[in-house]
């Protein structure tokens, strides 16, 4: 489904135009940009997704007939409307990388397990270097264990280290950082920042193309059926 289709679904559903809620939808299909293949949902249909989408758009907006609706309603209809349920990433991890005898999943758990020590070497020494402040180092690292935060999988990793996170983190934190350096105010790019960071810990900063081809598929990851749809919107509806 476009993200047409689901802002006019919100439209029926909420009132108001289409229009309140393009940019919401737009959101979570923006990942689609980085790689046109139905994994890309991987990386934003997610509850976690949904909760950044939240930190970016904020709790609510007001639509053109003055209403405030919920961002996470509006998350939730699509989620279910693309995949029939509310998943995790947890569920994505597990789906995508099924085999522990993988080398993919090998190499992942190696990572994660470095980076949860806080033993990835030279990650100190590359932090260090941007001058950046310790909020701004804790803000760094924090947007990137995100995942791992709800995610016990190995392969939850790649949902925040990838080339597409890298602008995500943009839209958090903006453009740039501010150097601790002195009376001067020295800019460094987020992105390089975050390019850099992520290229240490995984030798590579994958693009979802490559991990989308480095991954196993299900069926439902291609999208649900009406009827679940239904169901599970009506479900919902009942709690």
């Amino acid at each position: 489904m476009k993200p047409l289709q689901h802002a006019q679904i919100s439209q029926k559903t909420y009132g108001g135009k289409w229009q309140d809620y393009i940019e919401i939808h737009c959101f979570l299909d923006s990942s689609k940009a980085a790689c046109a293949h139905f994994k890309h949902r991987f990386l934003l249909h997610h509850r976690e997704g949904i909760e950044l989408g939240v930190r970016i758009f904020g709790e609510t907006l007001i639509n053109s007939e003055n209403k405030t609706i919920e961002t996470r309603r509006l998350w939730t209809d699509h989620l279910i409307e693309d995949v029939g349920r509310i998943l995790s990433v947890e569920d994505w991890a597990r789906d995508l990388l099924p085999n522990k005898n993988d080398s993919f999943y090998k190499f992942l758990a190696k990572k994660r397990a470095s980076i949860e020590a806080d033993q990835v070497s030279g990650e100190s020494e590359l932090l260090s270097a941007f001058n950046l402040s310790e909020t701004n180092r804790a803000a760094v690292k924090k947007f990137l264990r995100s995942p791992l935060e709800t995610a016990e999988h190995p392969a939850a990793l790649l949902v925040s280290h990838n080339s597409f996170a890298v602008f995500l983190a943009e839209r958090i934190f903006g453009c740039a950082f501010v150097k601790e350096n002195g009376s001067q105010k020295q800019l460094v790019a987020v992105r390089e920042i975050f390019e850099r960071l992520i290229f240490l810990r995984m030798k590579a900063v994958y693009s979802p193309a490559e991990i989308i081809a480095r991954t196993s598929s299900q069926e439902w990851m291609r999208g649900a059926d009406a009827t679940t749809i239904l169901a599970e919107k009506k479900r919902l509806a009942n709690h």
